[in-house]
């Protein structure tokens, strides 16, 4: 089951909007305000995700972090 806590709800909505921001080449202020507050379960999924990464590794240099995000 995805964790919907309201921290994880801000971080899945506020990576959604970076993504789409960056997608229709508007600001991310004006999209966080059209954006919805409950987004995709991908989102969720991606949160979770980042946050697992971000804990287990935070004693890790930037470069290894972001290669082991993108594998």
């Amino acid at each position: 089951m995805i964790d919907k806590s309201h921290v994880d709800k801000e971080l899945a909505r506020r990576m959604c909007v970076a993504y789409v921001s960056c997608q229709l080449g508007v600001t991310v202020a004006t999209q966080y305000k059209n954006t919805p507050d409950d987004v995709g379960d991908l989102w969720y999924f991606l949160a979770a995700l980042a946050k697992k990464l971000v804990v287990e590794n935070q004693h890790t240099p930037f470069e290894e972090l972001a290669t082991k995000l993108i594998q």
